[in-house]
């Protein structure tokens, strides 16, 4: 009896059989675990633009308490860290020309660190030091990223009314 040719073919079927055992237990893997979901911590990083500060009232209707234009920052790293800066869109013109001094206070700011719950959409900022004291321990804000922007949503309480305040980040 003569071996010899199916002794020859022996490594091409080897490797054809080990290639379907990999094609058969990638494709069981994929079947097994669910698509890894993007984590939004990692499209949080880098330095952004402030490009509004929107006040949505109860009875609908909204206005721009800091102006059309405010300056600001917002910088997260990958670290953990974070940091923002927020002003009025007159505040530095307050050494030039009369400005309320409502408005030449009218500036946010504090640093500290960043956690991202992104099952809940949330960013919670844990403060370290701020210009505002009574900004202090941990701030949550509703998250959203739609067109290459970031939405920051905050509730809070103006004048004895519920207002939500929602923040437009470009990045910088």
């Amino acid at each position: 009896m003569n071996f010899e040719p199916a002794v020859r073919a022996m490594p091409r079927l080897r490797s054809l059989w080990l290639i379907s055992l990999c094609i058969f237990a990638i494709s069981q893997s994929s079947f097994a675990k669910p698509p890894l979901a993007v984590n939004d911590a990692a499209h949080f990083i880098g330095t952004w633009e402030l490009v509004s500060v929107v006040a949505a009232w109860p009875d609908g209707h909204a206005t721009n308490p800091w102006g059309d234009h405010p300056p600001g920052r917002l910088i997260y790293t990958k670290d953990g860290r974070m940091l923002v800066l927020c002003m009025h869109e007159f505040r530095n013109e307050a050494a030039r020309s009369v400005i309320p001094p409502e408005l030449q206070n009218e500036a946010a700011g504090y640093f500290g660190t960043y956690k991202v719950d992104s099952d809940r959409h949330v960013v919670s900022h844990a403060i370290v030091a701020t210009l505002r004291p009574s900004e202090s321990g941990t701030i949550d804000r509703t998250y959203e990223f739609k067109d290459g922007e970031l939405y920051l949503r905050a509730k809070a309480t103006r004048d004895g009314l519920p207002v939500t305040y929602v923040l437009v980040w470009k990045r910088a």
